[in-house]
């Protein structure tokens, strides 16, 4: 059970905020003033956005990899570290990369498989943020099998999307 308060912790070292280390940009105040993937591929192009990216997915990875039968409470913990930081509440992410990193510990092929489906929705309607909501819907479809994982999936789901939903208002 102390793999769901690591993850938390876990879950609130952004790959934002060791970007803005690195490379002297800080996102919290710069373009969406988002610390995400995606607001570092606006202020520093491809190469700030798979570090911010690559950090992100890697700590879901590593965590979720040692969480055993805590898999999604584990996974819903990455999640709220990720958008709340202990540190400082509501400075963090949106979930997606945290989101990519729980289907890619879950397993790869639903991964790949996600991103081929992503890839063809974007290209379908040149839209990658609402079609990266639609994809949310693999969350709960990987915890089929037991209830309490189900709830615990859509629950992270509804974390995610309620951000960003949010984030259009404001």
């Amino acid at each position: 059970m102390w793999i769901i308060i690591v993850g938390y912790l876990v879950g609130s070292l952004l790959g934002g905020r060791l970007y803005g280390l690195l490379s002297g940009h800080d996102l919290s105040t710069s373009g969406s003033k988002n610390t995400g993937a995606r607001n570092a591929h606006r202020i520093g192009g491809v190469k700030a956005f798979l570090i911010v990216y690559g950090f992100d997915v890697l700590k879901t990875v590593l965590i979720l990899q040692m969480s055993g039968l805590y898999f999604w409470e584990t996974a819903f913990a990455l999640t709220l570290g990720h958008i709340y930081p202990f540190w400082r509440l509501r400075t963090g992410g949106k979930g997606y990369a945290v989101f990519s990193g729980v289907i890619l510990a879950y397993d790869p092929l639903w991964f790949i498989g996600g991103l081929l489906v992503l890839l063809l929705l974007i290209k379908g309607t040149d839209n990658s943020r609402e079609t990266g909501l639609v994809m949310l819907i693999l969350l709960p479809l990987a915890a089929l099998g037991s209830v309490g994982n189900v709830i615990w999936a859509t629950l992270t789901a509804l974390v995610i999307i309620y951000h960003h939903v949010k984030g259009e208002t404001e």
